[in-house]
């Protein structure tokens, strides 16, 4: 079972999503943080398969938190969010892209996609 670790500054986006995940899929959120401190050592400490971090999550810009996550959690695939789809992220080496105004089962689909391509839990960032 892949475990998947959210990282948003919305409660209840968060909350939405885990539960549609978890009742929808066969993974286990690993935890919900809503701050990029919070994201650090969760991800430290849980190691997750996967993480979606929302694009507006306070702290670092989301290149420096990129980097840090991957030594952090080296097997962990890194998931960008936004409500806008914002394509740019796609080259600070995140594997893909969800926006979060997409219907639910686009977003099961990205998700599903994207473990089901996961080459034994680990990852080679560009």
């Amino acid at each position: 079972m892949n475990r998947i670790l959210l990282a948003d500054p919305n409660p209840t986006l968060r909350s939405a999503l885990a539960l549609l995940l978890e009742t929808r899929l066969d993974v286990q959120v690993a935890g919900q943080v809503s701050s990029m401190e919070s994201l650090i050592c969760e991800a430290a400490a849980t190691q997750p398969d996967l993480i979606i971090i929302g694009l507006k999550l306070p702290g670092e810009p989301a290149k420096n938190r990129l980097e840090v996550l991957r030594c952090l959690a080296p097997r962990a695939h890194i998931l960008l969010s936004s409500p806008q789809p914002e394509r740019a992220s796609l080259a600070e080496g995140t594997i893909t892209f969800l926006c979060q105004a997409d219907p639910p089962e686009i977003i099961l689909q990205t998700v599903q996609n994207l473990m089901a391509n996961m080459p034994d839990r680990k990852i080679s960032f560009v």
